[in-house]
Parts: C-alpha cells; sequence; structure tokens
C-alpha cells in the first residue's frame, strides 16, 4: 500500500458569477482560495485533475509561510499530519549510502520547529510532505463557506470583458471575466468573475493565452531531472549513517533521496545524462545500484521526468487577470523556494483583490501586485539557481568510498559547508522580504540595515523599517506581535501617549478594517524606535513615526494606491 490523498470534491458547478475564480488546485490555488474566502470573497477553485496526491513534489514549508498558515489558524495542523512530529529533519551528505557521512546539518523536528528561527518568528520550518499539506489546505479552503471547490473541471477558454470605452488594461469598473470550464461528467458552464487567479502550474496555459513572456535567469539554467516514489523497506534500519529526511548521495552517481513518511517511503531525484530516457525498470536498478540493495528490494510506485528552470513573467497582471505561484515564476527547488514564494504571492495579493472589489481602492493597485512581488521572485529564483550550481559542483570521486582517503574526504566536507549551508540557513530569504521602494511604503530616510535591529541570526537582523516584514516580538503574555495582525491594516501605539490623530479614522472611512492594539512593552518599541507602526494586512510594515500624520488623507492614499488618484468613491464594488 502507497500513500494517497483522496480526492476532491466535485460536482456542478453551483452559480453563475463570483469575486474569483482561481484556477489550479495545488497548494498556491489552494491557499489563494483560503485567503479570499477569508475575506468573506466568493470564490470557485475550478482544477482539472481530481486532486488526489499520488506523486510527492515538495515537503518543504518555510518559516513565512508557516506565519501565514498561522494567521489562518493551520500551522498547528503539522504536528498531527503523517508525518512523525518527533523525527528530527537533518539532511546528511554521504560519499554513498553503504559508505562514509561527508557533512551534515542538523535541523529540529517538526515539533520543535520554532528553534530553527532563533527568535526571529513564533514559528519555524518543517518538513509537510505533499501527501498531507494538500489535503489539510483543501480542508482549509473548503470550510470557507464562500469558497466551492470543483475537481475534474478544466478551464478551455476565458475573455477578459472591459468597460465600453476603458483602458483594456486596467480591469476596473464593472466588467468581468467570462471563463469557459468543462467536465467530463457535468459539461459544460460559463461563470462570469471580477478576477481570474491562474496558479495553473509552470506550463500555465493561462500565461501562454494572455502571451505574457519570460525572462530566463541564465540560458544553462534548464537541465532534466528524473524522479521517482519508491518503497525501499528497511533503508533506516540497515544504514549506518544517523537518521535525516534527506541523503545527498555522491557516489555511485549524483542523487537525492528525501523521506515522506518517516518509514520506507521516499522520493528519489538525479540528474539525467544527455540522451538518457529510463524507463520504470531502468530507475529501479539505478536506485538498487545507489543503494547496494537487490533491484527486488526497490519498488517504485511511480515516476515522473521533470526540467528544472529559472524563469520569471515580464507581468503578473493582464487586466482582470492575475498570475501566482509556479505560473509567474519558475526556480530550481533547491531550497525548497518554490512553493513558498507562491504562498508569499498569496499573501500580498490576497488583500488587494479585496480592496478593490469592495470598491476601497482604485484597480491600479493591483498593478503593485507585479512592483511589489517580481523583484523579490527574482531574488528567490538567484538563490535557488545558486543553490543548484552548489550542488552540480559536487562530483562522483569513488576515492570518497576508500577507507584510507581520508583527506579527499575532509576536502569535500569542507566544500559541502562552505557552499550548501546558505540552502538550509536560509531565514534571511525566507524573512527579509523587501517591499522598501514600493509606491504603498512610507519611507522614513532609513535603509537596510534599518536602525533598531536585533544580532543578525541565519544572516537575518530583525528590522522594523518600512517595507520589510513587521518584525516578531515576544509580547508579555508569551504571544507574538504578529498574533496581533491578522490580515487587516494594524495600527500599533507604542508608547503610553501615543497619538495616531485620524489615521485610523481615514482609513475606516475609506472602507478599510483597522485593528488598533496600544502595546505597553519596552522590548516592542526597543525594536520600532517610533510611538506609532502601521502594518499591512500582508504583515508589511507600511509606516512608522513618532507623532500622528499631518495629513492622514496623504497617508491613506499613499498607502492604499489612490496617491495618483485625484478623487475615491466610497461605493462598494459590485458583488
Amino acid at each position: 500500500m502507497s500513500l494517497a490523498s483522496a480526492p476532491g470534491p466535485t460536482g456542478p458547478i453551483r452559480q453563475d458569477h463570483y469575486d474569483v475564480v482561481v484556477v489550479g488546485g495545488g497548494p498556491v490555488g489552494l491557499a489563494a482560495a483560503i485567503e479570499l474566502g477569508s475575506r468573506q470573497l466568493t470564490v470557485l477553485l475550478v482544477d482539472r485533475d481530481d486532486g488526489v496526491v499520488r506523486y510527492p513534489t515538495a515537503e518543504s514549508i518555510d518559516v513565512a509561510s508557516m506565519e501565514l498558515l498561522r494567521r489562518w489558524g493551520m500551522a498547528q495542523l503539522v504536528e498531527h499530519s503523517g508525518f512523525p512530529a518527533d523525527t528530527p529533519r537533518d539532511i546528511a551528505f554521504v560519499s554513498r549510502m553503504s559508505g562514509h557521512e561527508l557533512a551534515r546539518f542538523p535541523r529540529p523536528s517538526n515539533a520543535d520547529r520554532r528553534h530553527t528561527s532563533h527568535g526571529l518568528s513564533p514559528e519555524g520550518g518543517v518538513w509537510w510532505p505533499k501527501f498531507w499539506f494538500d489535503p489539510a489546505l483543501r480542508a482549509g479552503a473548503g470550510a470557507e463557506p464562500t469558497v466551492e471547490l470543483r475537481y475534474q473541471w478544466r478551464c478551455e477558454s476565458f475573455e477578459d470583458n472591459a468597460d465600453p470605452g476603458a483602458d483594456p488594461d486596467d480591469g476596473g469598473g464593472p466588467g468581468h471575466v467570462e471563463v469557459r470550464l468543462r467536465s467530463a461528467h457535468y459539461g459544460s458552464k460559463l461563470v462570469r468573475a471580477r478576477y481570474l487567479v491562474a496558479c495553473d502550474g509552470a506550463s500555465s496555459p493561462i500565461r501562454r493565452a494572455l502571451g505574457i513572456a519570460s525572462v530566463r535567469d541564465s540560458p544553462d539554467a534548464r537541465a532534466r531531472w528524473q524522479g521517482a516514489f519508491v518503497r525501499l523497506p528497511g533503508l533506516r534500519e540497515r544504514t549506518a549513517h544517523a537518521p535525516a529526511v534527506q541523503y545527498y548521495l555522491i557516489n555511485p552517481r549524483r542523487m537525492i533521496l528525501g523521506s515522506l513518511d518517516g518509514a520506507d517511503l521516499w522520493r528519489v531525484t538525479y540528474p539525467l545524462r544527455d540522451g538518457e530516457a529510463p524507463t520504470a525498470d531502468d530507475v529501479r536498478d539505478t536506485v538498487a545500484d545507489a543503494l547496494d540493495r537487490d533491484s527486488d528490494s526497490v519498488e517504485v510506485l511511480d515516476t515522473r521526468e521533470w526540467s528544472g528552470d529559472a524563469v520569471v513573467a515580464e507581468t503578473f497582471r493582464s487586466g482582470r487577470v492575475l498570475l501566482a505561484g509556479d505560473a509567474a515564476h519558475r526556480m530550481w527547488p533547491s531550497g525548497g523556494h518554490g512553493m513558498n514564494t507562491g504562498l508569499g504571492d498569496v499573501a500580498n495579493l490576497g488583500w488587494k483583490l479585496e480592496a478593490v472589489l469592495r470598491g476601497w481602492a482604485p484597480t491600479g493597485l493591483l498593478d503593485t501586485f507585479t512592483t511589489e512581488r517580481r523583484p523579490h521572485c527574482e531574488r528567490m529564483i538567484r538563490r535557488a539557481w545558486h543553490n543548484y550550481r552548489a550542488d552540480l559542483a559536487l562530483r562522483p570521486d569513488p576515492a570518497l568510498n576508500d577507507p584510507q582517503r581520508s583527506a579527499e574526504r575532509d576536502a569535500i566536507s569542507r566544500q559541502i559547508h562552505a557552499t550548501r549551508a546558505s540552502e538550509w540557513r536560509s531565514l534571511d530569504a525566507q524573512l527579509g522580504i523587501n517591499y522598501a521602494d514600493s509606491p504603498l511604503v512610507i519611507a522614513d530616510g532609513t535603509s537596510e540595515p534599518a536602525d533598531g535591529t536585533s544580532e543578525p541570526a541565519d544572516g537575518v537582523v530583525l528590522t522594523a523599517c518600512p517595507g520589510y516584514r513587521a518584525p516578531h516580538i515576544t509580547l508579555p503574555d508569551h504571544t507574538s506581535t504578529l498574533d496581533l495582525c491578522l490580515g487587516r491594516f494594524t495600527l500599533l501605539h507604542l508608547t503610553p501617549n501615543a497619538d495616531s490623530g485620524g489615521l485610523a479614522q481615514t482609513l475606516r472611512k475609506r472602507g478599510f478594517p483597522v485593528d488598533e492594539y496600544r502595546i505597553d512593552a519596552p522590548e516592542v518599541h526597543a525594536v520600532y524606535r517610533h510611538a506609532l507602526a502601521l502594518v499591512r494586512p500582508d504583515g508589511i510594515l507600511a509606516w512608522r513615526a513618532d507623532t500622528a500624520p499631518d495629513d492622514p488623507e496623504h497617508v491613506v492614499n499613499q498607502l492604499t494606491g489612490h496617491a495618483d488618484t485625484d478623487c475615491w468613491s466610497l461605493r462598494p464594488g459590485p458583488r
């Protein structure tokens, strides 16, 4: 018996009109449904497949993603998933599985995940295989009353219908996207939505239909890899190496083994040589040879060839259609940044779609989805590409297996520690979100690293500079400042006499929900270094000061995309 999730819900599509149609039922599409559903927007998510997870493609959920899941009340579910909560998440490099250990990067278990963030977050990175992660997201999306999930429905076509006389790229007004969907069982259905979010993967038919070009980081970025989902009975018991969730083999060929259930199920990947096109039997024999096992002891449950890449779309928006996840950016899995970057897209986009749909902000606010996210995605693509090239530099070497060749093993151990550590010590990439140049942020003359920092941990400084992630600070009641930020604007009063003037009232007048807190904790003020701080719905610090703004209208205009708009309207957006 192998792992496989239950199928996703299907059936007839109940409505003709939605605020948002999400195409793609993977982690990013499901996350988009949760985020938009939590904002009481009507959402239809469709996926052409049945939703059964038969082949695992991602396991590493980073700190920033766990913070988003924490906001949704889902982070604790990892401790009750099928992967053992007490299993360490070590990474081990070995000469071969029957050979010598060359390097190890210790990482605590899911239950002890918070130790990985060195006090910079109330959460920590986890190992959450897709067999359990996707169903957890699906259950979260399905629990939202305004979200409808429909699997085995294919998006056949779409048409962005602009208002008469409107700029076709504006996506505003009462226009809509007509989306034609088809099910083998239920036939064809035409639905209308105010916006379409394409989470339809790296090959994204929607992106291609829009004619949005992609930019490759390097002409050498593409390569072919073989993947396999295998059962290896007794591997953990038979190996001399200490337990790890990933083993990186140097010999007899470069190969990565990733644990899926803490027991006998593993995902195996290895680079393919020019012209190599292995059958399932070839894959079985290659894995058996690498593990010094008989071929009969390797059960191949599924195989997939895949191509890595380093590509970002030129824009993440075309009118009423927006791209997220792999549809917008594709990166090497080295470091586990791909899916996590897609979840970051969702956090950035959710509040902006709500603001536009409800008429609180102009449609131009959605242009900042590209303005803010694309540079960040480019940084993550470069980070993953760097990790991949560092891995390629490790070449098979039979001498590493020779008990007498300790000098060679010491040399490659130093190389691994020098070049690969950043792949698993990447808090700077995970938490170092930087929108400081965004038009939705009011700079205060500080720059990275800003005044008000803690000691570096894994290359990260705890900073409260506008444009960066609002920092986590533990409050006297042992909760986190992040727990105050619930997907709305959050205004923090950090001194006893702090007075924000009409800032919160101005936001509310525009329609934006605002939470206000007065925090009497010197440790919080010591980081923010100002009496007032305004955090955006996506957890980004947007503004800070010691006194109320002279013109709160001006501040709100800039933070909500009205800065270039002569007037704004209180009318609710069409629902």
